[in-house]
């Protein structure tokens, strides 16, 4: 094997590249890039990984990375993380998105995000959901404490009007929507839910 070919290949495989920027990396076209790969019999990736691969590779977002050999208690709290989400998540899209008022199911999610899954605590978001009589600003910072996540990371609020829909019953802390971009950790946390409906 030449020795662009040996490049071309570690660097998709092992540094996980995108063919595009192998092909600014070692300055030929991304043409031959695709046809080493093609011609090596290299398995191309679908959207979902491609996109995982190029937010950490070019954009420098943290991967999430699943503990092994958990403990007694980190399983336990892995089971309880799942149940949290197959009751509370949004189980399609892109990210792992989890909405609620409870902050001690919060903290508890985020536990299991943080310690079992290996999360990068930079890449969570928050929505607060408030209504006109709450006051934004002492929510955020309650929520902030509440969850460890910077204020910074909180993006616009959403305002409600009246009482309706979901937001029937209003909690005093307002609802918050939690949310972590990653196609590869959704798919597992549904695997999860998926293995646990099968073997208990």
């Amino acid at each position: 094997m030449t020795n662009i070919k040996r490049q071309v290949i570690n660097l998709y495989l092992k540094r996980k590249l995108s063919v595009q920027q192998i092909a600014d990396f070692l300055n030929i076209s991304s043409s031959k890039v695709r046809y080493i790969l093609d011609k090596n019999k290299i398995k191309r990736r679908d959207i979902s990984d491609a996109i995982h691969c190029i937010n950490i590779t070019k954009f420098n977002k943290g991967e999430f990375k699943i503990k092994c050999n958990l403990s007694n208690r980190q399983q336990k709290l892995k089971l309880a993380g799942v149940m949290i989400y197959w009751g509370e998540g949004t189980k399609s899209g892109n990210s792992v998105t989890l909405s609620n008022s409870d902050p001690d199911m919060i903290k508890i999610f985020l536990k299991f995000l943080r310690g079992v899954c290996g999360i990068s605590n930079k890449r969570l978001r928050v929505v607060l959901h408030y209504y006109q009589y709450q006051k934004e600003d002492e929510l955020i910072k309650y929520w902030a404490k509440a969850t460890k996540i910077p204020v910074v990371q909180f993006c616009k609020s959403f305002l409600h009007n009246k009482v309706g829909g979901s937001y029937k019953r209003v909690s005093k802390f307002g609802t918050i929507s939690l949310r972590y971009a990653d196609t590869q950790l959704l798919k597992i946390i549904n695997s999860w839910i998926k293995e646990y409906i099968y073997n208990l």
